[in-house]
């Protein structure tokens, strides 16, 4: 009976421990996505950027809120940036998008769809209705 409970034991922290590792994984931005043809990224690109056909690509968590944090309203004054969720339905890439409201002191507030499973990429481009400020700028 000691093997036995010890080997659950080994078992389940075998589990817990990659189960971390997975989630550090998907935080980090290191999820698997699908392999587009060239055709499908062209037919992504016709959306704005930012729209739930084309999410902005980012890595990790850090990598959404150091985008957002870039953004600049009309009035040249970052967004106000609510978190709303993730989506019911996954991104042109095969992965989980995160949707984002972004206010400025004008109407109307935006939402942003965000694909942070994008290892190393820096999104240089603003979604419509805003500027962007170079990285590292912020």
């Amino acid at each position: 009976m000691k093997a036995v409970v010890a080997a659950g034991v080994l078992f389940l922290s075998g589990c817990a421990s990659s189960a971390d590792s997975g989630l550090e994984s998907i935080l980090s931005g290191q999820a698997p996505r699908k392999n587009l043809s060239a055709g499908e990224l062209a037919e992504i690109v016709k959306h704005p950027l930012g729209s739930a056909e084309n999410p902005v690509k980012a890595q990790g968590v850090e990598g959404e809120y150091v985008y957002l944090a870039r953004l600049r309203c009309p009035e040249d004054k970052p967004p106000v940036v609510e978190r709303r969720g993730s989506a019911g339905t996954l991104s042109p890439y095969g992965s989980i998008m995160d949707i984002y409201d972004a206010v400025c002191d004008a109407p109307p507030a935006f939402t942003i769809f965000v694909d942070m499973y994008h290892p190393g990429y820096v999104e240089p481009a603003a979604v419509p209705g805003f500027t962007i400020v170079a990285p590292g700028a912020h």
